[in-house]
């Protein structure tokens, strides 16, 4: 009986500390004040993203409001586990199966109807990164889910780092529907430079 007990203690309090470090920034930690989500890779939205990992968000407080200036403007990093490489086609691979599963997962919640073969993603070297870095520059055409379900356009930037030593690659996403010279990319930019690979 005394072992029953022990066992659940132990198991009540490995469940709080899993719910603890999902709710606390292990990659992400900034903007502070941006709202904050980690979850685990493949997420359940996108069940076919061949990578195990995990992924943290942080949402612009006008993310989910579309008369915002700073609507659907977020960052999100995924981390991939035994990942040392990864090219341009996964990248557009995991942004088309992410957004197509995010899209239609949050449609069907929310009882709106979109056309999924609509969300399209084009990816690109971009030139102008320093030269030690890994930068694509992404755009992808998807739908409003969390608003009124209309189309939307994604400027986006992803950036690839990697620990060689722990063999995990980071993708590291800025997003938002205004034009890369509009201010709310500066933020992003922060965020982008700031990330740094855990070891």
């Amino acid at each position: 009986m005394k072992n029953l007990i022990a066992l659940s203690i132990l198991l009540v309090c490995f469940s709080i500390i899993t719910k603890a470090q999902n709710s606390t920034p292990q990659l992400l930690k900034v903007p502070a004040n941006w709202t904050f989500e980690r979850f685990p890779l493949p997420p359940q939205f996108a069940p076919g993203i061949p990578y195990k990992g995990a992924e943290e968000l942080r949402f612009s407080p006008g993310m989910f409001k579309k008369d915002s200036a700073d609507y659907f403007t977020y960052a999100f990093v995924a981390e991939l586990d035994n990942t040392t490489a990864i090219s341009k086609n996964d990248i557009s691979n995991y942004l088309s199966l992410y957004f197509k599963g995010l899209c239609s997962s949050t449609a069907k919640d929310r009882k709106l109807s979109i056309d999924t073969s609509k969300i399209t993603v084009v990816v690109e070297k971009k030139n102008s990164a320093p030269k030690n870095e890994i930068i694509y520059s992404a755009s992808l055409n998807a739908f409003g889910v969390f608003t009124d379900g209309a189309p939307v356009k994604l400027n986006m930037e992803v950036k690839v780092m990697t620990n060689a030593l722990t063999k995990k690659t980071y993708l590291i996403f800025i997003v938002s529907p205004h034009e890369k010279t509009d201010d709310v990319w500066k933020e992003l930019y922060e965020i982008q430079k700031g990330f740094v690979v855990p070891r």
